[in-house]
């Protein structure tokens, strides 16, 4: 936990050429990474035990396969800086190539992406 003296921020007065700041937007970059890849994961698994509970797709559908698996992490101000200053204010979260590989997850078409 952060304390009230600490001061290493002082050290990087300019963000764009900032050592620690750079670490810290690629730790976050390769964290969000790893969040694709968890969610891709989930959805695989949802689909595996959609097909096993309701193999004629009556009541479970995509939608389903797909819902509550939002990052909570949009409105972090962290976050913010790092898609503006990483991604030009894209979010790779919902970027349209993960979306649509999601999406096919969800319908049982696994490309190997995530």
């Amino acid at each position: 936990m952060l304390t009230d003296d600490y001061n290493e921020w002082r050290e990087c007065l300019d963000a764009d050429n900032c050592e620690l700041i750079t670490s810290y937007l690629e730790l976050i970059d390769a964290m969000v990474k790893d969040m694709q890849h968890l969610k891709a994961e989930t959805i695989r698994a949802r689909y595996e035990l959609s097909q096993k509970f309701d193999p004629d797709h009556k009541w479970i559908t995509t939608v389903d396969i797909l819902s509550n698996l939002d990052m909570p992490h949009y409105d972090s101000l962290a976050y913010q800086q790092y898609v503006s200053l990483y991604y030009d204010g894209g979010d790779p979260m919902t970027f349209k190539g993960f979306v649509d590989s999601m999406v096919r997850l969800a319908k049982g078409i696994d490309d190997g992406e995530y």
